[in-house]
């Protein structure tokens, strides 16, 4: 990641915010196959949650827009400074892409390998992944010099 726009710490805050997305996920459909017939305020207090899967997942989903758009903001001078010294702007702009897409599979893995241990379904996990896609080739629109 010698040419990359992200640092340590952007590589770091980003696989945290993905897990959170997909933890929360998984959580609301690890609930929901629990068997909970012995503890019934348990049970509709869990149930009141996992009715606001949908709202949780658009709130943590546009959590990560904000990440990346932040994230461009920041790098503004650093994208004109590249572009001073020789790099083009459609290779700072594949970079970016690719660099975010290897993020969001190392936490897409992680999540994964979570999935697998807990015996869930990988689906919906699946459809966040592409909704994550679509949102990072969105913000590579916004890679652009001051």
């Amino acid at each position: 990641m010698k040419y990359s726009l992200f640092r340590f710490f952007d590589v770091f805050e980003a696989v945290a915010i993905y897990l959170i997305c997909f933890a929360s996920n998984l959580l609301c459909i690890y609930v929901q196959t629990l068997n909970l017939e012995g503890s019934s305020i348990l049970k509709s207090f869990l149930e009141s949650i996992t009715d606001y899967q949908l709202i949780i997942n658009i709130f943590l989903t546009f959590i990560i827009i904000v990440f990346h758009y932040q994230f461009l903001n920041r790098r503004k001078t650093e994208i004109f400074c590249r572009i001073l010294v020789g790099d083009t702007m459609v290779n700072i702009i594949i970079r970016y892409i690719l660099n975010s897409i290897a993020i969001l599979v190392f936490s897409f893995l992680l999540s994964l390998s979570l999935n697998f241990y807990l015996g869930l379904n990988v689906t919906s996990n699946l459809y966040l992944v592409l909704i994550f896609i679509i949102y990072i080739l969105f913000s590579a629109c916004q890679v652009k010099k001051e």
